[in-house]
């Protein structure tokens, strides 16, 4: 059985929160949207990298959300653009 730890499941709801912020009617469907749920992934992976926990950043970085599939082309490559910028 798969434990994740409670970071990297903050880090994969973020994640999903950015794919959902691609779909039509989202929230959060706005370039500033975005980029608000990127500084909070960064932030998070930075306080995870600090306490010693670089296999939950290494987790979210293989995360792939159920609606990634949902995302037109073009959003995905930006989204996979976005998630590798703040988990660096």
């Amino acid at each position: 059985m798969l434990f994740k730890s409670e970071g990297q499941k903050q880090l994969e709801a973020l994640i999903d929160d950015l794919v959902r912020s691609h779909l039509r009617g989202a929230a959060r469907n706005s370039p500033e949207g975005r980029a608000e749920i990127c500084g909070q992934m960064a932030q998070l992976a930075e306080e995870l990298l600090d306490a010693g926990k670089e296999r939950a950043v290494r987790g979210a970085r293989r995360y792939q959300s159920p609606l990634y599939l949902a995302l037109p082309p073009h959003a995905r490559s930006e989204m996979d653009r976005m998630v590798a910028q703040a988990l660096s």
